[in-house]
């Protein structure tokens, strides 16, 4: 796997980090910690409306913990502010913290905002979404969501049959989290499920649960056979399942399979309305992100692409303890 150095200017810092205090913020707010001899991180996720950053959240807190640094959380309050997100960013980037990570929204948005990170020296890390159109991240953390995606379709094959009418619902057009995860749905049903056809077009949620809702709603009410529904991220699939459960009471056999895994998913997966899910883990999203940035400020060399790995989870196998450890409230 590719490796990549932290500049040089950086490499003074010692292995052995001084333990220190950590600390996160809330919605939009951009504070920082103080007091700390540790390395300072700045994180700037997606938004704050789903319990996905909430642990994700946790997971970069232990880590700073257990490693002698400090962290800031920051983030829009939902998931369609992207100028907002790079607002956040630069603001960032103006307080000159050892190092910032971000998981992007729209990356054509964050790029200039990246090249004032670099001309700073600030070393730039991307989380749970990587950038495809500038190499200024000197790492990613990140699920594989292509493949990902993939699974949840090999999934929803086996529990449709294969043949009938789908419809998807994602959770945006922009962010490489969503696209990836529909265009490896998508590929994996052309290639192996030609009996399966999509109902109209691709439908965008912008991880907007009531947005989902309607949207199933409709795309059922147009498609009386329709077989089942797939989303992309909690919101999408939580919305969706609103009108899943409702289609099901009323006898239609519906397959809705999604991603992620808060707790109002996981219920609908325990009582069969959400066939089942892709879970990411969050947490070790988080920890991996701040324990890559220590480990590269510290002079050492990093992948340029670390794994934070998925699973599938349903009602067989929620209670499994591997499974378990990647869910979240």
């Amino acid at each position: 796997m590719k490796k990549q150095r932290l500049l040089a200017g950086l490499s003074a810092l010692s292995v052995a980090l001084l333990a220190a205090g950590c600390s996160s913020t809330g919605a939009g707010s951009d504070d920082e910690s103080s007091g700390s001899d540790g390395p300072y991180i700045a994180m700037v996720a997606k938004g704050f409306s789903q319990s996905y950053w909430v642990s994700v959240n946790q997971g970069a807190s232990d880590a700073a913990a257990a490693l002698g640094a400090t962290v800031s959380f920051t983030g829009p309050d939902t998931d369609s502010q992207v100028d907002k997100q790079a607002t956040l960013l630069q603001n960032a980037i103006d307080k000159s913290p050892d190092a910032v990570a971000v998981a992007p929204l729209d990356e054509a948005a964050l790029i200039p905002v990246l090249q004032n990170a670099a001309d700073a020296d600030i070393p730039v890390l991307a989380f749970d979404t990587g950038f495809t159109e500038t190499d200024i991240p000197a790492a990613t953390i990140a699920t594989d969501n292509y493949a990902a995606g993939q699974e949840a379709a090999k999934h929803f094959v086996e529990l449709t049959g294969g043949t009938g009418k789908f419809a998807v619902v994602a959770h945006s057009e922009t962010d490489a989290t969503s696209t990836d995860r529909r265009d490896g749905f998508l590929d994996y049903i052309e290639e192996n499920a030609p009996g399966l056809t999509l109902a109209g077009s691709v439908q965008y949620s912008n991880a907007d649960q009531a947005i989902a809702e309607n949207l199933a709603t409709t795309v059922l009410q147009a498609n009386p056979d329709l077989v089942g529904i797939f989303a992309t991220n909690e919101a999408s699939v939580t919305g969706a399942a609103t009108a899943v459960e409702a289609a099901q009471q009323e006898g239609r056999d519906v397959v809705l399979v999604g991603f992620d895994s808060g707790k109002a998913q996981q219920e609908y997966v325990r009582s069969g309305v959400i066939a089942g899910s892709v879970s990411q883990n969050p947490y070790q999203i988080g920890y991996k992100t701040i324990e890559t940035a220590v480990a590269l400020l510290a002079g050492q060399t990093v992948d340029t692409a670390v794994d934070s790995g998925f699973l599938w989870y349903d009602a067989s196998n929620i209670d499994e303890d591997e499974i378990q450890q990647a869910l979240y409230e």
